[in-house]
C-alpha cells in the first residue's frame, strides 16, 4: 500500500482576515465551561473548532443518553466541512445558538426525566408497594416487571395481567401502561374486590365504587393518588377541581370543561371514562412529540453520516429506522447508531479486493465467504479533524490507518495531536467511488494500479457483500422493479442462490462453462411460471440472465440454466426445459425456423414423452427418453396430427425433419410420413419385410403384372423397359427374385434376364424411366415395399428418389410403361405382391 501525493490544494485555505477575536473564543469555550489556555488561544479559527467538537464529545462520553451538547457538535462539523469562513462564523456566534438549543433540549429531557420518576412513585403508591431511588432510577420496563413483582396476587389480579401485556410491548406502549392503563386496572380491581366483599350493603358498596372511580379520574387525569377529601366531593366538584388543577393545554383540561357545562349525566361521564380518554390523547401528544423529536435527531445523524460519504451502513440503519416504528427509533438512537459505524474498503483497481490489517500493514485481501475481521474498519470521527475519518482496526483496538513516509501502515495510538494528523483522512467523490486524502500531508490512500483507479475505492459493508447485494444497491432499475426485500438472502455452499423481494426474486448462478457468478432478476409473469416449474430446484434450474425482449415480437425471454422463460404476447407464458430445451437451441432459439414456443414443455399422456409446439412452421419438438428429443413440423407435422400423433401407429418421431431429393421426411418408430413437393402428397407409410424369395407384383388399378418389355434377346438387354402386362402365371418375365440388402431394402432381379430393376440414369423426375440393368446394387437398384397402417396394399419405392413405381393410363394396360412418380396415393401406384 501507497500513498499519493495529492495536487488539488483542497477546500480548506487559511484566510486569516477573518480569524475571531480572542474575547470571542474566550466567549465561546466558557459556553462548555472551558476557560481556554495559551494552547487553545493560539489554534486557527479551524482548528479551535475541532478543539470545541473534541470537548463536547468529551463531555457527552459519559452520559450517552442525555442531549448533551449534540447540536454544539453537529454545528461544529457543519462548519468544519463549509470551511474556515464557517468555523470562523461558528465561533462568534453560531456556538452560542447551537448551545442555548442543548440547554433547551436538556431541560426538556430532564423534565420528562422528573415526569417519570414522578409516575413510577404515584404507579407505586396507588399499590401500597414501598420504592427507593434505585428503583425509581430503572428503566420503564424494569419498573413494570418490579410492580407486577410486588403486587398483589389477588387484591392487584388486573394489574398484574396488564403488566405482563405490557412488557410484552413497545417502549411507547409501556409508558401508556405507567401513566393510565395501570390506573384503569386499578380501580377495575377495587370494584371487583368491593363486589366480593359481602360484608356491606349495597348502598356502601355503589359509594366505594364511585369513590374508586373518581381515584382513577384523579390518577389518570392529574397523575396523583386522591385523597379521601378529593374522592368523597360531589361529581361536578370533582371535576371543578380536575379543571382546576389541569394544565391548560392538555386534552384533560378540556374535557373537565365541557362537562362542567353539561348536566349530571356529563359529570359522571367524565369521571368513568372521559378523564382516562382525554388522559390517553395526552400520552399520545406526549409520545408524538417525543417521536418526532427522535425523527429529527435521526435525520441529524443520517445526513452526517450520508456527507461523510464513509458511512454507508449507518445512513441504511438511520433509513431502516426513520421508516420503523417509534420502537425502531428508540433503539437506533440506544445502540443502533453505534453499532452500525463499521465498513469495508474495497479498491475499485482489482475486483473484489479489500483493505486489511496484517498486523501492522496494510493489505490487500481477495474476499471469500465467511468472517473476515481483519478487512473490517470502525468509522471514527478524524482525531484530528472530525469532519473527516479514522480507520480503526476491529482486530486489534486502538491501532490505526495511518501514513508513514508515504506508506500506509496500521500503527497503535499514541495519543499525540502528531499521531492524530497521521490517522486522519478526508473523503470526496469520485465519479461513483470514493477517494480519501490524508488530513496532513495531502496524501491520497492508494495501491499501486493504473492510474485513474488506484485511488477509488467502495465503503461496503462488513460481511461479504454478495453480487445480489451489489447488483441491487448499484442498480435503481432493478430496485425499482423488485421492491424491498421480504427475507434473508439464501445462499448454497458453491454460491448459488437468491434473495426474495416484494415483486420477485434476485439469484446469483453460475453460467454453464464459466466459474463466475452472474446475477439476475426474476419478477412479474416469468416468476410466476418459474414458481409453477419449482423454482431453482425445478426443470428450469438458475436463471443466468436477466429478463429480456424477444427480437421478432413484443414479447419477452429469459434463460436458465435448463431452459428459458417466454412471454408470448396474445398467446401465453412458456417454459421449455430439458432435452427439448437443447434441441431447440440448435435452431438458433426464437430467431431460428420453429420461432417462439406456444405452449410449455409438456409431460404427455402417456406419461414418458414430452413435447413443445412452437409458432413457425406449425413445429414441434417431441421427446422420447429412449429416442431423443426430435423436430417435426410442416406437412408432415400435420398429417401426424391427424393420425393422433404420439398414440398414432407411428408412434414418436426417431428423426429431425430431412430432405429427400424431392420433398422431405420423417422418421417414427413405427414407420415414416413423406412429403412432395414435386407434385405428391403427404403419405404415412412402413416398410415391410418381402418374405418370398421370388415374386410377381400386380398392380391395384390395371391388375397387370410389371415384367421386362422386349421379345426374345431384346428382353434380356440392359435398358429394356418395365412395363405392365396381363399376369401370366409362371411367366419367368413377370417373376423377380427378391435379393436382401438389409434394412427392409431389396434388389428385384428379373428371373428371365437376371438384370436388376433399375431407374435409369439416377432420375429424380416425375416419369422417370424404370428398367433392367446388370445389378450394381447402387441406390437406383434398391427398392422398399411400403404400406400404410391396413396393410392392404404396397408402394414400389425407390430408395434414391423416395417416389414410387406407378403404372398410370387406361385399359388396355399391356405393354404400358411403368416409370417413378411422387407419391400421390392412387391405385395405379398400389400393388398387391404374389408369391412365386
Amino acid at each position: 500500500m501507497v500513498g499519493v501525493p495529492k495536487t488539488d490544494p483542497g477546500t480548506h485555505a487559511r484566510n486569516a482576515a477573518v480569524q475571531s477575536t480572542d474575547d470571542e473564543k474566550i466567549a465561546a469555550a466558557a459556553l462548555l465551561g472551558v476557560n481556554p489556555g495559551p494552547e487553545l488561544m493560539i489554534l486557527s479559527d479551524r482548528d479551535f473548532t475541532v478543539a470545541m467538537y473534541r470537548i463536547a464529545d468529551d463531555q457527552d462520553k459519559p452520559r450517552p443518553l442525555e442531549p448533551g451538547n449534540r447540536t454544539v457538535k453537529n454545528a461544529a462539523l457543519k462548519a468544519l466541512d463549509e470551511g474556515d469562513a464557517a468555523c470562523t462564523a461558528f465561533i462568534k456566534t453560531g456556538m452560542k445558538v447551537a448551545h442555548d438549543e442543548d440547554i433547551a433540549l436538556d431541560r426538556e429531557w430532564r423534565g420528562q426525566q422528573e415526569a417519570e420518576r414522578a409516575a413510577k412513585a404515584i404507579a407505586a403508591g396507588m399499590l401500597s408497594i414501598p420504592v427507593s431511588g434505585t428503583d425509581l432510577s430503572k428503566s420503564v420496563s424494569d419498573f413494570i416487571a418490579f410492580l407486577d413483582l410486588n403486587a398483589h396476587a389477588h387484591k392487584d389480579m388486573l394489574v398484574k395481567e396488564k403488566a405482563k401485556q405490557a412488557l410484552r410491548g413497545t417502549p411507547d406502549e409501556q409508558w401508556t401502561f405507567l401513566t393510565s392503563g395501570l390506573g384503569a386496572a386499578h380501580t377495575a380491581d377495587v370494584k371487583r374486590i368491593t363486589d366480593e366483599n359481602t360484608a356491606i350493603g349495597e348502598a356502601e358498596r355503589q359509594a366505594a365504587k364511585a369513590r374508586a372511580a373518581k381515584a382513577n379520574a384523579a390518577w389518570q387525569a392529574l397523575g396523583v393518588v386522591a385523597d379521601d377529601r378529593l374522592v368523597n366531593l360531589p361529581d361536578r366538584s370533582f371535576v371543578f377541581e380536575i379543571s382546576n388543577r389541569a394544565p391548560q393545554d392538555t386534552e384533560v383540561f378540556g374535557a373537565a370543561e365541557e362537562a362542567l357545562y353539561g348536566e349530571a349525566a356529563e359529570w359522571k361521564h367524565f369521571i368513568d371514562v372521559g378523564a382516562e380518554a382525554a388522559h390517553l390523547r395526552d400520552v399520545e401528544n406526549t409520545l408524538k412529540k417525543r417521536d418526532e423529536a427522535r425523527k429529527r435527531q435521526i435525520l441529524e445523524i443520517r445526513t452526517r453520516a450520508a456527507n461523510s460519504l464513509a458511512h454507508p451502513a449507518l445512513v441504511a440503519a438511520a433509513d431502516k429506522a426513520l421508516a420503523g416504528t417509534p420502537a425502531d427509533r428508540v433503539r437506533f438512537l440506544l445502540s443502533g447508531k453505534d453499532e452500525n459505524l463499521t465498513q469495508t474498503l474495497r479498491t475499485q483497481a482489482f475486483d473484489d479486493f479489500y483493505l486489511g490489517d496484517g498486523d501492522g500493514q496494510a493489505v490487500l485481501r481477495a474476499w471469500t465467504p465467511g468472517q473476515r475481521p481483519e478487512l473490517v474498519w470502525k468509522v471514527e470521527p478524524g482525531l484530528s479533524d472530525p469532519s473527516c475519518h479514522s480507520f480503526a482496526s476491529t482486530t486489534r483496538p486502538n491501532h490505526f490507518l495511518r501514513i508513514v513516509n508515504n506508506r500506509i501502515s496500521v500503527d497503535p495510538t499514541d495519543g499525540s495531536r502528531a499521531f492524530a494528523a497521521t490517522v486522519t483522512w478526508c473523503a470526496r467523490r469520485i465519479n461513483s467511488g470514493i477517494g480519501f486524502h490524508n488530513a496532513q500531508g495531502r496524501v491520497d490512500l492508494a495501491v499501486n494500479a493504473p492510474a485513474g483507479v488506484g485511488d477509488v475505492w467502495h465503503v461496503e459493508a462488513p460481511q461479504p457483500p454478495l453480487p445480489i447485494e451489489r447488483r441491487y444497491n448499484a442498480d435503481a432499475a432493478a430496485r425499482g422493479r423488485l421492491g424491498t426485500a421480504t427475507g434473508a438472502a439464501l445462499i448454497n455452499d458453491n454460491g448459488t442462490g437468491y434473495r426474495p423481494y416484494q415483486n420477485g426474486r434476485l439469484y446469483q448462478a453460475f453460467r454453464p462453462g464459466s466459474n463466475e457468478l452472474t446475477t439476475s432478476v426474476v419478477a412479474g409473469e416469468i416468476l410466476s411460471k418459474f414458481a409453477s416449474s419449482g423454482y431453482e430446484n425445478g426443470v428450469l434450474g438458475y436463471p443466468i440472465e436477466d429478463e429480456r425482449p424477444l427480437s421478432q415480437t413484443s414479447g419477452r425471454v429469459q434463460r436458465f440454466t435448463s431452459g428459458a422463460v417466454y412471454i408470448v404476447p396474445n398467446v401465453g407464458t412458456f417454459a421449455v426445459h430439458g432435452e427439448i430445451y437443447k434441441k431447440y437451441a440448435t435452431t438458433n432459439y426464437e430467431n431460428g425456423f420453429l420461432s417462439y414456443p406456444t405452449s410449455d414443455t409438456t409431460r404427455l399422456p402417456d406419461g414418458t414423452g414430452w413435447a413443445t409446439t412452437f409458432s413457425g412452421n406449425g413445429g414441434a419438438i417431441y421427446h422420447h427418453p429412449s429416442i431423443g428429443a426430435k423436430i417435426i413440423y410442416g406437412n408432415i407435422r400435420a398429417r401426424w396430427n391427424q393420425l393422433g400423433a404420439e398414440k398414432s401407429w407411428l408412434g414418436y418421431p426417431t428423426s429431425d425433419e430431412f430432405d429427400l431429393p424431392k420433398g422431405r421426411r420423417n422418421t417414427f418408430q413405427n414407420g415414416r410420413i413423406d412429403f412432395s413437393n414435386d407434385g405428391g402428397g403427404t403419405f404415412d407409410y412402413k416398410t415391410v419385410a418381402i418374405e418370398p424369395k421370388a415374386i410377381a407384383i400386380k398392380g391395384v388399378g390395371s391388375q397387370s403384372c410389371i415384367q421386362i418389355a422386349g421379345v426374345g434377346q431384346d428382353a434380356l438387354r440392359d435398358g429394356a423397359g418395365a412395363e405392365l402386362w396381363q399376369c401370366v402365371p409362371g411367366a419367368v418375365k413377370q417373376i423377380w427374385d427378391v435379393v436382401p440388402l438389409g434394412d427392409n431394402k431389396y434388389n428385384l432381379k428379373n428371373r428371365n434376364s437376371g438384370k436388376c430393376l433399375d431407374v435409369y440414369n439416377s432420375n429424380l423426375d416425375n416419369n422417370g424411366l424404370i428398367m433392367q440393368h446388370s445389378c450394381h446394387n447402387g441406390l437406383n437398384q434398391q427398392w422398399e415395399l411400403t404400406t400404410d397402417n391396413t396393410g392392404e396394399n404396397y408402394a414400389l419405392r425407390a430408395v434414391h428418389s423416395a417416389k414410387v413405381a406407378d403404372g398410370r393410363g387406361r385399359p388396355p394396360f399391356n405393354g404400358k410403361p411403368v416409370g417413378q412418380w411422387a407419391d400421390s396415393g392412387t391405385n395405379s401406384q398400389r400393388w398387391t405382391i404374389i408369391p412365386q
